[in-house]
Order: structure tokens, then C-alpha cells, then sequence
């Protein structure tokens, strides 16, 4: 996916939301504003919009002199979805299809995303509608053939909070298939309430997958400028789990046919792109068949 003009009103708002959990007054919550303005001036609109937001979050952190504006609300998020995880490993291990709930479960996680047009939102309803419902665009099938063949499994992973419900489906997929090594890639740094490696560690999942960091500071995953360690892992997948919209905004550029995204609809751009409602509930591989729209 490129830059759209909805794009430059996200990042506007990124920089206002970052900047209100720290700052109140009318000079503080400006500034922040106005240094992505400057930014966003000079950018390629022709990449993806993930690839833009390394110099909007550099910006804005620069602004606010606050290394990572999300720090506490990842752990608040990460601590909510581990009072979930010994219930739902349940729900996941008592029912008729363990693999398919596992993967309802962590899509259910990416509703816990603060860079995005969300807004408010309800976990726990989220939770029961997405497991409890269809998924609207599903290549669920097709991954469960490939899967049975796989030696590697790579997940790239998206938020914090979210990640908790990312290991179920980890720990379900060791379950089903212990011949499986799996690795998972996270943000290189912190970018919104995106996952880095303390996140990853926090939770435990250091202690089900072996845990890489991409060498990017970017809500998304760009194989060409990522670590020589995190392409190496990338490359070795026989089947990539791409978490999250910004996952799927960057790899969709890309023809790489290992690749399943699992993420929420949550903004206009990829909804048009699918041919979809916002919230819609995405497992598809990636092979150009869903695309709607060049976007």
C-alpha cells in the first residue's frame, strides 16, 4: 500500500494522542503537531505509510523528549491480556477446532491498537465477536495444508497487549505440530504501542519462540532494510504470520506468497484496498487475489 491523503490526518493524530498522554497544556500539545507538519512535507508518497512513520515517531518523541510516549499503557495492556491467557488457553485447548480459535483469539488482540483510527475500544466484546463469528475474508484452509508441511513458522508480531493472545496461538501451533521451530519478529525500537523485545519478554514469549528484533523502527516489517539476523529468520519461513495492519501495509507491497496477514480493519484506506468494512476480520494469504483497489 502507498501514502493516501487520509494518511497525513493519521499521523496528525498520532502526534496529538502521543502528546496527551503526557502533556496538557495548549503550547505543549501544539508543538508536537507542528514538527510532524514539517515532516510530512518532504515525504515519498509512493512507500508505505509504516515507512513514513519512523520520522513522524522521531519527531515526535524528539518533541516531547520522551524516548517511548506508550511505555506505560504497553504494560498496562500486556498485564489486562495476561489476566486473560490461563482462561482462553483453555477455550482454545476444549474446543473442536483448536488452530482456528487460537488464530480467532489473536486476531481479536489487534483491536488493541493506539495508532490507529480505533478510537475507544472494548476488548472483551471484541474477544466474543471474533470468536464467536465467521471470519470475513479467510484463506484458513490453504494455511493449514502449508502449515502441515512446515519446519519453520515466522510470526511477525504488532502490539503490545495483543502479543499475550499471538502466544496462545504459538503455544497451539507447538501443540499440533511439535516438529515446528518458530520465531517471531519484533518492532527494533519503540513506535507506539508496538511491540519491542522487553515487551515480548515481559509476557513469556521468549520462553515458546525465539524472540528477534527486525533493526527498524517501524510499525511495520520492511524485509530490505531489516537486520541481517531478522532477514535471515524471515527468509528461512516456510510460512510468515503477518499480525496487525501495519504488517500488512508494508508486506503487501511485496510478492511473497508465504505470507498470511491476521489483522482487524482499521482505517478507510485498507478497507477500500479489500473491498471491506472497517473491523472486518482478516486471514489471507498473500497472493494479490483480495486487492480491490491499488491503493
Amino acid at each position: 500500500m502507498k501514502v493516501h491523503a487520509e494518511c497525513y490526518q493519521c499521523f496528525i493524530g498520532q502526534a496529538i494522542r502521543s502528546a496527551r498522554l503526557h502533556k496538557s497544556n495548549r503550547y505543549d500539545l501544539l508543538k508536537p503537531v507542528q514538527s510532524v507538519v514539517k515532516v510530512l512535507q518532504d515525504i515519498d508518497v509512493e512507500v508505505p505509510p509504516p515507512l513514513i512513520s519512523e520520522d513522524v515517531y522521531g519527531t515526535i518523541r524528539k518533541t516531547l523528549g520522551i524516548d517511548d510516549p506508550y511505555k506505560q499503557i504497553k504494560k498496562k495492556y500486556n498485564d489486562i491480556a495476561l489476566s486473560y491467557q490461563e482462561f482462553m488457553e483453555k477455550e482454545v485447548f476444549n474446543s473442536d477446532n483448536p488452530l482456528l480459535f487460537a488464530i480467532r483469539l489473536a486476531l481479536a488482540g489487534n483491536i488493541i491498537d493506539f495508532g490507529s483510527q480505533v478510537g475507544k475500544f472494548d476488548l472483551e466484546s471484541t474477544i466474543e465477536n471474533t470468536i464467536h463469528n465467521p471470519l470475513d475474508l479467510t484463506d484458513f484452509d490453504r494455511f493449514v495444508v502449508e502449515l502441515e508441511k512446515a519446519k519453520n513458522v515466522v510470526l511477525l508480531l504488532d502490539n503490545a497487549g495483543e502479543i499475550v493472545f499471538d502466544k496462545i496461538l504459538i503455544k497451539t501451533i507447538k501443540r499440533l505440530y511439535p516438529n515446528v521451530n518458530v520465531s517471531v519478529i519484533v518492532r527494533g525500537g519503540p513506535i507506539i504501542n508496538d511491540v519491542t523485545v522487553e515487551d515480548a519478554k515481559y509476557v513469556g514469549l521468549d520462553r515458546v519462540a525465539n524472540v528477534v528484533d527486525s533493526g527498524q523502527v517501524i510499525p511495520g516489517f520492511w524485509p530490505e532494510t531489516a537486520s541481517s539476523l531478522a532477514k535471515e529468520v524471515f527468509n528461512s519461513a516456510d510460512v510468515v504470520i503477518s499480525k496487525g495492519q501495519g504488517n500488512f501495509e508494508t508486506l503487501s507491497e511485496i510478492d511473497d506468497q508465504r505470507v498470511y496477514f491476521l489483522f482487524l480493519v482499521k482505517c478507510n484506506v485498507v478497507a477500500r484496498y479489500l473491498g471491506m468494512k472497517k473491523f472486518s476480520k482478516i486471514f489471507i494469504k498473500n497472493d494479490k487475489r483480495w486487492e480491490k483497489q491499488q491503493a
